[in-house]
C-alpha cells in the first residue's frame, strides 16, 4: 500500500482501545481516535480519511443521528459500526450508510477481517459538493424516523430485558432514559404501596443512596396519583416543587419531565423523573418516547420485583428449615443423651447386683492367706470395671 491509511475512530470506550492500536500496528495506519462532539466530526473537513469506525455505547436516538451525520459529511468514506445494539434493525436504522456492522464484543479478528474487506473492495464513486461546513440533520421522513424510534425503544427492551440483578438493571434503566432524551439527570421512584410512598436508589447526578417520599408529595407523586405525565418548563413557579433541594446541592433545575410507569395491568408502578434537557426544553414527542419506554420498563421492574420477592421467601423458607434441622439435631441429641445416662446406670446396676459379689464371697472362702484377698478382690474389680468402660464407649459411640 503506496500511501499512509488513515482511520477515524469515534469512541469512548477505553475497552476497545487496544483493539484499535493492534488494527493500526498490523496495517500500519495512522488511527485518531475521538469522542463524539461536533469538534472532533469537524475532523473529517481537515484531511482525508480511508475509513471511519463508529462505536456505539447505548441504544439511543443520538446515536443513529450521529451516524447520520457521519454519512452527509463523508459519503464517500466507509463506515463501520461497531456495537452490541442495533444489529436486528440495522438495515431499516442505518440502510446503506454503513458499510459493515459488528457485532460486540470486539475482537481484533472481526476488526481485521472486516476493515480488510472493506479496503479490498473497489472505492465508491458517489459525487458530492465538497463539504465546507458542518452538516445539520435534515428534517426526515416521519414513517423513517417512527421506525428509527421504535428500533431505539426495541433495543432499550432488550438491554433492560438482559440483566437480572435489580439495583444494576434500575441504574441501567435511568442512564438510558436520560441519554435517550439528552439530559443531565433522572430518577426513577418505586411506588410502594403497602407504605404510600415512592422511593429510589437509582439515578444520575444523586447519590446513590435509598430515598422516600410520601406518595402525596412532590411533582412525581402527583405524577403518580394522576397517572399522567407532567412538563414543567418553571420548575420554580410550580406548587409541587420542592427548592430545598437546589439549595442544599447547589444545583439548578429548569426543566423537568415527569412520567409514570404502569404494570401489565395498567397500575401505576414507579415515576420517571427528567431534570434539565440540554438542548432546549421537554416537548411532547419527548413525554411520547419516554411513555413508550416505560411500557417496557415497567414490565421488565415489575418482573424483576417479583423475583426479589420470591428469592426473600425462598430465603426465609430456607432459614425456616434451617432454623428446624438445628432444633431437631438438639432434641435428638438430647433425647440420645437420657437414653445414654439410663444405659449406663442399668450398666451399673448390673455389674454391682448380688450376684456377682456372692461369686467374690465363694472365690474367697479358698484363700488361704490375706494376699490372696486382695488379689481377688482386685482381680473382681479389674475385670468388672473393664465392662463397664467398654459399655460407656459403646454408648458414646452410639451419641
Amino acid at each position: 500500500m503506496s500511501e499512509i491509511l488513515s482511520i477515524l475512530i469515534f469512541s469512548e470506550n477505553r475497552e476497545s482501545t487496544a483493539v484499535y492500536n493492534a488494527l493500526a500496528s498490523e496495517l500500519q495506519a495512522q488511527v485518531l481516535i475521538k469522542p463524539k462532539t461536533k469538534h472532533s466530526l469537524a475532523l473529517l473537513m481537515e484531511r482525508e480519511y480511508q475509513l471511519v469506525i463508529d462505536e456505539v455505547q447505548n441504544p439511543v436516538l443520538n446515536e443513529i443521528e450521529f451516524v447520520d451525520l457521519l454519512s452527509d459529511s463523508a459519503p464517500n468514506i466507509p463506515i463501520i459500526l461497531v456495537s452490541s445494539f442495533f444489529y436486528d434493525t440495522k438495515d431499516i436504522v442505518f440502510g446503506k450508510k454503513i458499510a459493515a456492522f459488528i457485532l460486540k464484543p470486539l475482537t481484533f479478528e472481526k476488526l481485521q477481517a472486516e476493515v480488510k474487506s472493506i479496503l479490498n473492495k473497489p472505492a465508491l464513486t458517489v459525487t458530492a459538493e465538497p463539504v465546507t461546513e458542518m452538516p445539520e440533520v435534515q428534517p426526515i421522513d416521519s414513517i423513517v424516523s417512527q421506525n428509527k424510534r421504535l428500533s431505539v425503544l426495541f433495543e432499550i427492551s432488550k438491554s433492560i430485558n438482559c440483566i437480572k440483578d435489580f439495583d444494576q438493571m434500575l441504574q441501567h434503566i435511568v442512564e438510558v432514559a436520560a441519554n435517550s432524551l439528552n439530559a443531565e439527570r433522572a430518577t426513577l421512584f418505586i411506588v410502594d404501596n403497602q407504605k404510600k410512598e415512592l422511593w429510589s436508589k437509582s439515578g444520575i447526578g444523586i447519590y446513590q443512596k435509598e430515598i422516600r417520599i410520601p406518595i402525596d408529595t412532590g411533582i412525581a407523586g402527583e405524577v403518580a396519583l394522576k397517572n399522567e405525565y407532567q412538563i414543567i418548563d418553571n420548575p420554580y413557579a410550580h406548587p409541587k416543587f420542592n427548592q430545598k433541594v437546589d439549595r442544599v446541592t447547589g444545583y439548578r433545575t429548569r426543566n423537568i419531565l415527569c412520567v409514570p410507569m404502569a404494570n401489565i395491568n395498567g397500575e401505576v408502578i414507579g415515576v420517571f423523573q427528567i431534570l434539565n434537557k440540554k438542548d432546549g426544553t421537554f416537548t411532547a414527542d419527548d413525554a411520547q418516547f419516554l411513555s413508550a419506554m416505560a411500557v417496557s420498563t415497567g414490565i421488565a421492574i415489575e418482573n424483576s420485583l417479583l423475583r426479589e420477592e420470591l428469592k426473600n421467601q425462598l430465603e426465609k423458607i430456607k432459614t425456616s428449615y434451617d432454623e428446624l434441622y438445628i432444633a431437631q439435631n438438639q432434641i435428638v441429641k438430647e433425647t440420645q443423651m437420657v437414653s445414654s445416662l439410663e444405659m449406663t446406670n442399668r450398666i451399673k446396676e448390673i455389674l454391682l447386683a448380688p450376684e456377682h459379689f456372692n461369686e467374690l464371697v465363694e472365690e474367697l472362702k479358698s484363700v488361704k492367706n490375706f494376699q490372696q484377698v486382695t488379689e481377688k478382690v482386685n482381680n473382681f474389680r479389674q475385670k468388672n470395671l473393664l465392662k463397664l468402660e467398654s459399655a460407656e464407649r459403646e454408648i458414646r459411640n452410639y451419641k
